[in-house]
């Protein structure tokens, strides 16, 4: 009989304990590194970023009965070789796109990826410039997604990362800039 409310008692400490481990996508982690990023490469020229709500979980007690689902939480990476140095060349590129970004002929896609918008008003010089830069910046920054995602172990993910990014570049650009609404009309800031 000791034995039966034994493994009873053991039994209701089992269910008790039981906890549900969810890995997920660490969109506000990934959140906190875009803005942080973003910032540094636009520095003084970045507007102010609306900081992000935590995720609200489960009231918390230790007298609820039953499984309780607990968060695995994730630092994000964002302090590699490759990130860092995919952060510097956009940082140096800043200055020279701001011209282009302020005129309206570059604006923010609402992808996140800078748009040529229009050559209006640009020499032959301007207008290979402001190409150059389009293509580099872009190119960086779907490289920039791509490493971030590796680096913290959801490489498939890419486009989840390119997606808080473009949140945050589109928060984040200054008043006047163009941006692209999910239709393809464009808006100043």
């Amino acid at each position: 009989m000791n034995k039966l409310r034994y493994l009873a008692l053991l039994a209701a400490v089992a269910v008790v304990s039981c906890v549900t481990i969810n890995i997920y996508f660490p969109a506000e982690e990934v959140r906190g590194a875009a803005d942080k990023i973003v910032n540094e490469v636009w520095g003084e020229r970045a507007g102010e970023a609306v900081p992000a709500e935590p995720p609200q979980g489960e009231p918390s007690s230790f007298l609820r009965l039953g499984p309780a689902t607990a968060y695995a939480a994730q630092d994000i990476n964002v302090s590699t070789p490759e990130i860092r140095a995919l952060r510097e060349a956009m940082k140096a590129r800043a200055t020279a796109l701001f011209p282009y970004l302020d005129g309206g002929q570059v604006g923010v896609g609402h992808d996140g990826l800078l748009k040529l918008r229009t050559i209006d008003g640009l020499d032959l010089k301007s207008r290979g410039e402001a190409t150059r830069l389009v293509e580099a910046e872009n190119s960086d920054r779907q490289r920039l997604y791509g490493e971030i995602a590796r680096a913290n172990g959801f490489p498939d993910q890419a486009a989840e990362v390119q997606a808080v990014f473009a949140e945050s570049w589109r928060a984040q650009a200054a008043p006047g800039w163009l941006l692209e609404d999910e239709s393809g009309g464009w808006t100043k800031k």
